[in-house]
């Protein structure tokens, strides 16, 4: 998803969605790793503690893809791309926190509504629709 964000933009989406994410990693094999995670905002990068799995992931592969679904009658869901530019050691409960570079947003509209808005919007809402 080469669409390049502003993290001010970032910050504010969060800020509606809320911290709770799906996070997709993959590992050797390039099979999809799903989990939730609980996502914080330090300076320019997303935090996430995660487990031994999604660290192993990341360390191997550190491109990553958050996703956050709209809360009651929201269309579209958050899709951020980023790289995981910091893992750390894991704690006596095998719980690692991931730094997260985001390179890419959009926001997606949901399958199954009714013909409508675009289907893809830039997360700046001056730039609109995304090509």
């Amino acid at each position: 998803m080469p669409h390049e964000v502003e993290f001010d933009d970032v910050r504010r989406l969060i800020g509606e969605f809320g911290s709770r994410a799906t996070l997709v990693t993959v590992g050797e094999s390039l099979r999809p790793h799903i989990v939730t995670a609980m996502i914080a905002i330090d300076g320019d990068r997303l935090i996430a503690d995660v487990g031994a799995r999604t660290r192993s992931n990341a360390i191997t592969h550190p491109g990553l893809t958050l996703v956050w679904d709209p809360d009651g009658d929201g269309e579209y869901q958050l899709i951020l791309d980023g790289n995981a530019d910091d893992v750390g050691d894991p704690n006596e409960r095998e719980v690692s926190t991931l730094r997260i570079a985001v390179v890419g947003g959009i926001l997606h509209r949901l399958a199954g509504l009714p013909e409508g808005p675009p289907t893809c919007l830039s997360l700046t809402p001056k730039a609109n629709v995304c090509g």
